[in-house]
């Protein structure tokens, strides 16, 4: 299967990720990674800002700027209560099984955008993987209403 890696960041990126920053290969999160077209990379900006993002969670300003407008709080309550609910349904009968209750608390948890897509959170190249979707929640929540993020490189990756 194809993601994207987004990297976000709260200054304007210097640097933007490629291909090659991330391991790859046998023992990683990464069969492969792959440049992206500019028509690719506009899909992709489509696809974060429709699919991935929160409704009215953030206003894109121009190709690589978003503004944060707040709602955070009332996300977290929902994420709160989707994992309760799934808590819920875990009983000895079913703990164990794979991919059953168990597994998909524990993706509710990590992945609460519920995205293949991982998230690259610096505006520099000095780390070597990119994060799940729980990271970039933590990340905005540090975020004040009107601040800016900033999206730089975007890389396709396969797993």
């Amino acid at each position: 299967m194809h993601a994207w890696i987004y990297q976000i960041s709260d200054a304007p990126i210097k640097e933007a990720i490629n291909e090659d920053i991330l391991y790859q290969g046998d023992g990683t999160d990464y069969d492969y990674c792959a440049a992206i077209t500019e028509e690719g990379r506009k899909s992709a900006i489509e696809a974060l800002k429709g699919y991935i993002l929160l409704s009215g969670m953030f206003r894109q300003i121009d190709d690589t700027t978003f503004e944060y407008q707040g709602d955070i709080d009332e996300w977290k309550a929902q994420w709160v209560e989707r994992i309760q609910d799934l808590a819920s349904q875990l009983n000895v009968e079913n703990v164990l099984k794979f991919v059953g209750h168990s597994y998909k608390l524990e993706r509710a948890l990590k992945n609460p955008l519920d995205t293949a897509s991982q998230f690259y959170l610096s505006g520099e190249t000095d780390q070597t993987y990119a994060e799940e979707s729980v990271e970039l929640m933590r990340w905005i929540e540090d975020l004040e209403v009107g601040s800016k993020i900033y999206l730089g490189g975007i890389i396709d990756f396969h797993f």
